[in-house]
């Protein structure tokens, strides 16, 4: 029983994690390989999409910036051209440029959710869920998105997906878990704004309604005091989806 509700668990977050775009070009082809031939799967991934899709209703379009198709295409020429000795076999070249594209998708595909709930995440009188998946964009004071988390409710788990870095010599960053009650902040640990990274809440962190999380910068090694010493570079308010 508890091997099956692990399996079942494993594979909701795997397929979160496919749908947000986090998971590395191999692990990505393994997952679709497996949705091909198991339905109960594949259905699991469209849930996800079907639940995080119409969030982009409330996302007005945005043109690309300058330059961008431009760089893009000169990339793409650049693998193409690749001398054969250097890249392997023609099959080979081609999947160098797959891979690209599926590195660049990924990187867009969290950029875009991050924009996604951050437009979606204004009402912040939205109520907060006991259950089911959270979500919030952590921005800068100047309203920049930082940082994307979503926290399964069920398994306890946080997925931190950073859009923008933030450093600052001799510090890290710490994420912090605010109470709804203006009660002192609780902290989740170290966190990197460099990668994807999943972060597991520990029990009793959840139990109230917490509507916002934050991230300071601390010394080496977190907070000597258990609360916040550095600077805030981002926060944002939990959201229910």
């Amino acid at each position: 029983m508890s091997s099956s509700l692990d399996q079942e668990r494993h594979d909701a977050d795997l397929a979160a994690e496919y749908v947000l775009g986090v998971l590395d070009g191999s692990t990505r082809r393994s997952v679709e390989r497996r949705a091909a031939k198991d339905p109960a799967f594949a259905a699991e991934i469209d849930a996800w999409a079907e639940r995080l899709g119409p969030l982009a209703a409330a996302v007005p379009p945005v043109e690309p910036l300058v330059g961008i198709w431009p760089r893009i295409a000169a990339d793409l020429d650049r693998i193409t051209r690749r001398p054969a000795e250097r890249s392997g076999p023609k099959g080979r070249r081609v999947s160098a440029i797959w891979q690209w594209l599926g590195i660049g998708a990924m990187g867009l595909a969290a950029a875009s959710l991050a924009a996604l709930i951050f437009v979606a995440g204004q009402d912040l009188g939205a109520p907060v869920a006991t259950d089911g998946t959270l979500t919030a964009t952590l921005a800068s004071d100047t309203g920049t998105p930082l940082v994307t988390v979503v926290i399964d409710m069920n398994t306890a788990t946080a997925t931190l997906i950073p859009v923008a870095g933030a450093t600052e010599p001799g510090r890290v960053p710490e994420l912090w878990l605010l109470p709804a009650g203006g009660g002192a902040p609780q902290s989740l640990g170290l966190i990197t704004m460099e990668r994807p990274l999943r972060v597991v809440l520990k029990g009793g962190e959840l139990d109230a309604p917490e509507t916002a999380l934050a991230v300071s910068m601390e010394p080496e090694g977190g907070s000597p005091t258990g609360l916040p010493t550095g600077p805030v570079v981002a926060s944002g308010a939990l959201h229910s989806i």
